[in-house]
């Protein structure tokens, strides 16, 4: 594909140089492009590639962006080049707050990060000791930690010093900090919070002040005072700053972010560079036009106006606005015009239906289902719309007798017959296998009420399955994919719930020794059943589809979640009074911290962050907009949505819509396969048990060993940086010390600590005593490599690089610690895979060795350019076989220990 030809402001904001810059770029301008073109430029004129730092709002962006900088890097600078951008960051704030703290501040190289759904399930765990239910009336445990977290998300996002919260509220904040610390985890928030501390510290901000040279931040309309704070910190030693975004998209105001921050941008920040990128290269021109005329209504806007790019439709109707009597009939109309559509051509995929909340998804489902139009996996619908999940959340209440309960109606028990017809009608259970699964849940619901032995529930899981022959399932079957999908969410809900009620803390009697968590007894299953009746099944998302298939069907989905993509015919149903603009923007919530201490009113809403939303559902299309509304909702009449009255579009009998010629959408650009070593390994090994594992999401059982190696490396850390700043190898009592203070296993109790923290002991000792020479080679710890070939791109991070290899003083060598001498089939190909990127990059790579730290045995790889070139052939192969779908499983001896084995249909 030909590189765009950037003009005018586009061209202009890549070349510029000398001032922080401000980019305001319209809906389907282009922006991802001009930022890529600018990094290019950059590297182009000598930048480093790790003086670049470029923020995106998702993953996938950041995705799209790494990709696309590739591209224009090699069409500018040719392919070598590629080899050199290992340092440059293109990520979200989040992980790059992760990232400095791991680097920067040592002591979170042994904290997690909690998800949303495992901050839930650890408060449920501490909320007694916290006193979190005293933050509801009704005394009520959800409904307290949803007060609470709603809450602290106001602390983290406005950067307010926790000691100036008053009241109760401000008392349990303090415990929930000191518990964190505990627990050693971080929330979303805290990273910030933490990054914002750590960058506030002289030493720190001078470390990463002295490489960073460009700071790029996209979306930047959507960043809250936190991580504006952290960007303000980055750039205070003299980086560019360039901001990309457009406030009239600003939709995540009731996250934290503040729209002022792009509209006063150029009066925060000294001579600031302003361009405009205008041209919306996505719409048609009567689409363009509708959305311009409607963002006049936003107030305090930007003063902008998008201009079109292609030409008017040449026939039919671009923009349309219409009516039906009820929200059912609405979506059959829609489901009609769907079928229409795709009998002239269109393909499902080109299609979209953007709502405003999930409200609005059970009569579109229902047409959809009884006309049969194929939806998108994922975000539609809850991981409980599945009979299978709601099954196995009543067998975890019948394990625990707690009474099972949907959604807001009456409990009921479960009984044991009521599990056997469930389990008989959804996964074909008769015959003898009926006995064998009685005797299955009884022996099961035995175990789960004793408190002799730990629990497994991930295993638990694995062994249920087992003995419900899911093993027998066809992986080739769409529909078979997305039950074993369903299954996999399930063991993701575990593992949430088990990692965090398992979890370990340092024990404050005792030095050096640690407290293990909740792991066994009837209260471990009864509040699993709580949480799963009380919180996951409003929280869990179901099965989101394979992230490499691209099916033909239609995405319905919400309008925040469409922010950033487009399709040729968009649909915009449920635009009455109460549904679009919401009917709770404005609304005053029952904060549990001072008003004045917060701005309020911008978390609970307002007419304008609803018109910025309805914007962005108008700017999605490509080709046809459809804007509709239902007149009834039950037997009583509803008013239009304001926005509906004043969208400008052909206003015409749901029959009387004429379709535009639709382009079919440009076949998305085929993206470099990208893996981690990890993932690589994973899929040689076995492809069924990357797909099982990797793709459908199957978690791993909890061991109490887990995080062994990774805190033996973080001690061999801390003994190497000990002998660089003090020029002489720690003392055995030195590393006892440092064992007692940074020698963290999350799932291990006290006993099973206390005989790992010994084996670490001798393991780090046994090192120092034979390896002594390495500590004061020690070049770079925990270095990135990346090593991009045809097609695929391949990331790691090598253990330590040590210098003078072979008496020569700029020759090094990579040595990879190994704590387990299991499965080392690959170790060869991972240091050979270093090697190459490290040669890459202009590294003298010497040498590389396997170091096995339990047998203290080293073992030389082969790093001599034929061994390089043949392990270069394994990834470009592998790479070739996943691209087609190529799962082949590999079944022998290894299946006995594979933990997706009882769901395996390859399995031996």
């Amino acid at each position: 594909m030909a590189v765009p030809q950037l003009k005018g402001d586009a061209l202009k904001a890549v070349k510029h140089r000398g001032t922080h810059m401000q980019i305001i770029a319209a809906a389907g301008s282009g922006k991802t492009e001009v930022v890529s073109q600018r990094v290019a430029d950059l590297l182009a004129d000598g930048v480093e590639p790790r003086g670049i730092v470029a923020f995106t709002f998702t993953e996938r962006a950041a995705e799209e962006l790494k990709q696309r900088i590739a591209q224009r890097v090699e069409e500018r600078l040719g392919r070598a080049s590629l080899d050199l951008l290992v340092g440059l960051f293109v990520g979200t704030i989040h992980s790059f707050c992760f990232q400095l703290l791991q680097h920067y501040v040592p002591r979170y190289e042994t904290y997690d990060v909690l998800d949303e759904n495992q901050f839930t399930a650890l408060l449920s765990r501490e909320a007694n000791r916290l006193g979190v239910r005293e933050l509801d009336p009704r005394n009520r445990l959800f409904a307290g930690i949803e007060t609470f977290a709603r809450s602290v998300d106001v602390v983290e996002n406005e950067l307010i010093d926790p000691a100036t919260v008053p009241g109760r509220f401000g008392e349990i904040l303090g415990d929930y900090l000191d518990m964190l610390e505990r627990y050693r985890l971080l929330t979303y928030g805290q990273q910030i919070v933490r990054a914002v501390t750590a960058l506030e510290d002289l030493q720190v901000a001078e470390a990463v002040h002295v490489t960073l040279r460009h700071l790029i931040v996209d979306e930047y309309q959507d960043v809250n005072p936190a991580q504006e704070r952290l960007i303000e910190l980055l750039v205070s030693g003299g980086a560019e700053l360039c901001v990309v975004g457009d406030d009239d998209q600003a939709i995540y105001q009731w996250r934290g972010s503040d729209v002022g921050n792009i509209v006063r941008f150029r009066d925060r920040y000294p001579d600031v560079a302003e361009f405009t990128i205008s041209t919306n290269r996505r719409s048609r021109p009567e689409i363009i036009a509708a959305a311009n005329k409607f963002a006049t209504s936003i107030p305090n806007r930007l003063a902008k106006k998008m201009l079109p790019d292609r030409p008017p439709s040449d026939s039919g109707d671009t923009v349309v606005c219409w009516s039906a009597d009820t929200a059912a009939e609405e979506a059959g109309w829609i489901a009609n015009m769907i079928l229409d559509l795709h009998d002239a051509g269109v393909a499902y995929r080109d299609i979209a239906v953007l709502v405003r909340g999930r409200a609005s998804y059970p009569a579109l489902i229902e047409a959809f289902s009884t006309f049969g139009i194929p939806v998108q996996p994922g975000g539609r619908t809850g991981l409980f719309d599945a009979p299978e999940a709601v099954l196995l959340g009543q067998t975890v209440c019948w394990l625990a007798d707690i009474e099972w309960r949907s959604g807001y109606g009456n409990g009921h028990p479960v009984t044991e017959d009521d599990l056997l017809d469930g389990y008989q009608a959804l996964f074909g259970v008769d015959g003898p296998r009926v006995g064998a699964v009685r005797t299955f849940l009884r022996g099961w619901r035995q175990h789960a009420n004793q408190d002799k032995k730990p629990s497994d529930l991930v295993g638990e899981f694995y062994e249920l399955c087992d003995v419900l022959d899911v093993r027998e399932w066809d992986p080739t079957d769409d529909l078979t994919i997305n039950r074993l999908g369903i299954l996999a969410r399930f063991t993701m809900l575990l593992t949430d719930y088990e990692s965090v009620r398992r979890r370990a803390r340092p024990d404050a009697a005792a030095p050096g020794e640690q407290v293990g968590g909740q792991d066994r007894g009837p209260w471990h299953y009864k509040n699993l059943a709580l949480h799963i009746i009380n919180y996951a099944q409003g929280a869990y998302e179901g099965f989101d589809g394979e992230l490499d298939v691209d099916l033909d069907a239609v995405d319905l989905t919400t309008v925040h979640r469409a922010k950033g993509l487009e399709w040729p015919v968009v649909f915009v149903p449920a635009m009455t009074a109460k549904r679009f603009p919401s009917s709770k923007t404005g609304s005053t919530q029952d904060w549990q911290l001072p008003r004045t201490l917060f701005d309020a009113d911008r978390y609970e809403g307002s007419d304008a962050d609803e018109r910025r939303l309805f914007y962005v559902a108008t700017t999605r299309s490509r080709d046809f907009l459809s804007v509709s509304r239902h007149e009834r909702v039950t037997t009583n009449r509803t008013a239009p949505s304001p926005y509906f009255n004043e969208m400008t579009g052909r206003r015409c009998l749901p029959d009387e819509v004429r379709f535009p010629t639709i382009e079919p959408r440009r076949a998305d650009e085929e993206l470099d396969v990208t893996l981690s070593f990890s993932e690589l390994s994973q899929y040689l090994s076995c492809g069924m048990e990357y797909r099982l594992r990797g793709l459908l999401g199957f978690q791993p059982r909890l061991a109490p060993e887990l995080g062994y190696g990774k805190a033996v490396h973080h001690m061999l850390r801390a003994v190497a940086d000990h002998t660089r700043e003090n020029g002489a190898v720690p003392s055995a009592k030195q590393i006892d010390r440092m064992l007692d203070d940074r020698f963290f296993l999350p799932t291990a109790n006290k006993v099973a600590h206390r005989e790992m923290r010994e084996a670490a002991r001798r393991l780090i000792g046994d090192y120092v005593t034979k390896f002594e020479e390495d500590l004061f080679r020690v070049w770079e710890s925990e270095r990135p490599f990346e090593l991009r070939l045809d097609g695929v791109t391949i990331s790691g991070r090598a253990d330590v690089i040590l210098d003078n290899e072979g008496g020569v003083p700029t020759g090094l060598a990579i040595l990879d610690y190994k704590t387990s001498t299991k499965g080392d089939g690959n170790h060869d190909l991972q240091l050979q895979i270093y090697a190459n990127a490290g040669r890459r990059e202009g590294l003298d790579i010497r040498g590389a060795y396997v170091h096995g730290l339990k047998n203290v045995k080293r073992t030389d790889v082969d790093v001599a350019d034929p061994a390089l070139a043949a392990s270069e052939q394994t990834v470009v192969q592998a790479a070739a076989r996943l691209k087609v779908r190529d799962f082949t499983a590999k079944p022998g001896k290894s299946c006995r220990s594979c933990e997706v084995r009882t769901v395996c249909a390859c399995s031996a």
